[in-house]
């Protein structure tokens, strides 16, 4: 008997990554170790699709990091999804999660099918992802709920981001992944209000599937080398410049000694020749010469002291 659980074992192992990632695409996995996963793979081919009897009822679920992992689930069926902690939610997500990895309520009020949508392949995506895991564990970056075109909500998954006018480009992402591999919203150069005007200055936040904007907040106690960038713009000589500007404010405000200040200037100096230097299509960097660049960037402004707490970038 001993030999035939060993070896049902050995074969289940076979089937351990496709039952894997079924069953992430329902619920968070509570037990990783390799006795946890044999044993999952041992029941659920002795007992059937008992492990994936969920799937048919659940929207998906957030993992440990806040991020969304989609389900391909009927609308009819679906009853609820995990939260960030593994707690079993009834309804579809109707908020986001801060920087600080609270969850955040959005006020949706009778228009509860405001706070998601369904994809091209059938998957529930709450309004409030940037970027989420399809069921196969893959990474769907830069996604929206919808667009503004000339101040009309033209509503429906797309991929894409506004520029400083306010004008739709259409599959430009608005979004970099942190040190841990998460993907991490950009902040936008300005967002439409109920009117459909673009109101300009630099915000954190998303649409819903309605084009209300809802606004999100980075806290200084999410302070992280993403986080100093919240406002800047994505284009790279933008940014140069838009650092540039912080500085010269924080030397003429006295929050940021003048020596300290002078020698960043040289190196922002340095930075703007090597990116002048490298190749661009369309205007615009490629992803490592962004990489690069971003890295310097990096460098430079941990590198600043402020003289105030919390008055880092002068703001």
């Amino acid at each position: 008997m001993r030999k035939l659980l060993i070896a049902a074992g050995f074969a289940a192992a076979a089937f351990i990554p496709s039952m894997a990632s079924a069953q992430q695409s329902c619920e968070p996995r509570r037990d990783t170790t390799t006795a946890g996963i044999a044993a999952a793979a041992i029941n659920a081919l002795l007992g059937g699709a008992q492990a994936r009897t969920d799937c048919a009822h659940v929207y998906g679920y957030y993992d440990a990091n806040g991020m969304w992992h989609a389900n391909t689930v009927n609308g009819a069926n679906a009853q609820g999804y995990y939260d960030a902690q593994g707690r079993w939610v009834v309804g579809a997500p109707n908020g986001y999660y801060d920087q600080q990895g609270r969850w955040i309520a959005a006020n949706a009020g009778a228009n509860a099918s405001a706070n998601g949508y369904y994809d091209q392949q059938g998957r529930w995506v709450p309004a409030s992802a940037n970027g989420y895991y399809d069921a196969n564990g893959r990474l769907v970056a830069g996604t929206a709920s919808g667009y503004y075109s000339n101040g009309r909500w033209i509503a429906g998954p797309t991929v894409g981001s506004y520029d400083q006018y306010g004008r739709w480009i259409p599959g430009r992402t608005s979004g970099h992944r942190d040190a841990q591999g998460r993907w991490v919203a950009d902040a936008q150069p300005g967002y439409y209000d109920a009117n459909g005007r673009w109101r300009v200055g630099a915000v954190n936040g998303y649409y819903d599937t309605r084009g209300r904007w809802i606004g999100t907040a980075v806290t200084p106690a999410a302070y992280t080398t993403q986080s100093m960038w919240v406002g800047a713009p994505t284009e790279m000589r933008a940014r140069i410049t838009w650092m540039e500007q912080r500085i010269r404010t924080g030397m003429n405000d006295r929050t940021l000694n003048r020596a300290e200040g002078m020698r960043a200037l040289k190196q922002l100096q340095a930075i703007r020749l090597q990116e002048r230097g490298m190749n661009h299509r369309n205007g615009r960097l490629s992803a490592r010469g962004e990489v690069i660049i971003q890295a310097r960037l990096d460098k430079v402004a941990t590198d600043l002291t402020w003289n105030q707490r919390d008055r880092r970038w002068g703001n």
